[in-house]
């Protein structure tokens, strides 16, 4: 006997994982924002922790914008899927 298959399985939520990597982004951008300040030295050198937190800097917003892309591409493909489908 073979087994049926469910059509109308729903898929997985993408709304969890577009947060945590928005929330997550944020919290590395705000974090290395933070310690670049703290360690900018306008009056001589810089401090060489300046260019880690730089690159914190840059994944965090880098991560932000991934997260935020991928949420207009998931609702945008929602809303095509929910016109297709007959009522």
């Amino acid at each position: 006997m073979i087994p049926a298959s469910n059509p109308s399985k729903p898929g997985k939520s993408k709304v969890v994982p577009i947060l945590l990597t928005v929330v997550c982004g944020l919290l590395l951008a705000g974090g290395s924002c933070f310690g670049f300040i703290n360690t900018l030295n306008f009056n001589g050198h810089s401090k060489p922790m300046n260019t880690v937190y730089a690159v914190g800097l840059a994944a965090g917003v880098v991560a932000v914008l991934a997260g935020c892309i991928w949420a207009i591409v998931a609702f945008v493909r929602f809303l095509l899927r929910q016109n297709k489908e007959p009522s």
